[in-house]
């Protein structure tokens, strides 16, 4: 009996062990955050050991970071390489809230980076997305406020005209019809908005996500979509900005996170560092603010994405 009972127990702890291991393998959802009672950052900096064979993308896509947050944070790799389990890898998972109303929907494309305030509840959710492709005529991500005008699961795609002409002319002709599935760019949801050419959607091709490769929609990784379209309701407010600086306080402490502006407006910030001391100076709003200037100098000049202490009461 006690041989049976130990072979049982074994089996059933070896169940349990392949269950953990295929739960922690699996994609993480929305990083969600309580709202700091008098503050502005969310999150924290950590570092996590890579498993066998995942790559940049991979670790990212597990902590809910896009490929371009992950390839700033951990300089020299390439996103698709595969890494040894040995390597570790720094998840740039702090955040400085976006500037203005902590209402509905906000996207912030220079940090490839969506907010959802849930109504009513005092948190944040917060996941990567990829935006519109440089060099093409209107397939820049818009700015401006909207709303979710309505929701679709298993939506079909029809590719507008434009969409096609690109894609013959880059080599990949494409169809004039995706119905839904596997192999719909689409992927499995969408919301709509009151700019009836943009969407909010998922994707078939995740390794995307935290980059620009959309014709000016927003892309958000399956499990990521999946989460935001049961939360999200008809009539939600959209509110897409394009901020590369961003500065709040948390504890007494002044904090500045900086983002590579996007290629477009890059000639203007690189001009003029009056953005960077303007954004500073509207949050610290104190003359009995210390603040060194040498740190926010170097964080606006290196792009990391990463908050900095630049100052304090």
């Amino acid at each position: 009996m006690k041989t049976e009972y130990n072979h049982r127990l074994t089996f059933f702890l070896g169940i349990c062990g392949i269950l953990l291991l295929a739960l922690i393998a699996q994609p993480a959802l929305a990083l969600t955050f309580p709202l700091p009672p008098n503050g502005d950052v969310v999150g924290d900096v950590k570092k996590v050991k890579v498993k066998a064979g995942e790559t940049l993308v991979d670790v990212g896509r597990r902590h809910g970071i896009g490929r371009g947050e992950m390839m700033v944070a951990n300089p020299g790799l390439h996103p698709n390489q595969q890494l040894g389990s040995s390597k570790k890898l720094v998840i740039p998972s702090q955040f400085v809230l976006p500037p203005g109303s902590r209402e509905g929907i906000v996207i912030n494309l220079a940090e490839f980076r969506l907010y959802y305030y849930p109504p009513g509840q005092n948190i944040v959710v917060t996941q990567a997305v990829g935006i519109g492709r440089e060099g093409v005529d209107g397939w820049q991500t818009p700015t401006g406020v909207t709303e979710v005008t309505g929701k679709q699961k298993d939506p079909p795609w029809r590719p507008p005209e434009s969409v096609r002409k690109e894609a013959a002319r880059s080599g990949n002709p494409i169809p004039k019809y995706f119905p839904p599935g596997k192999n719909n760019p689409l992927g499995g949801y969408v919301l709509r908005l009151g700019w009836p050419a943009y969407l909010i959607h998922g994707t078939n091709r995740p390794s995307g996500v935290g980059s620009r490769v959309s014709a000016g929609c927003v892309r958000m990784f399956p499990e990521g979509i999946e989460e935001l379209y049961s939360m999200v309701a008809v009539g939600t407010k959209v509110r897409v900005m394009n901020e590369p600086f961003k500065s709040g306080w948390l504890n007494g402490k002044l904090y500045f996170e900086a983002h590579r502006p996007l290629i477009e407006e890059r000639d203007k910030y690189q001009a003029d560092m009056a953005v960077v001391v303007n954004t500073v100076h509207s949050v610290a709003q104190s003359n009995d603010t210390y603040i060194k200037w040498s740190v926010v100098e170097s964080s606006a000049n290196s792009f990391s994405g990463v908050p900095a202490v630049i100052g304090h009461r």
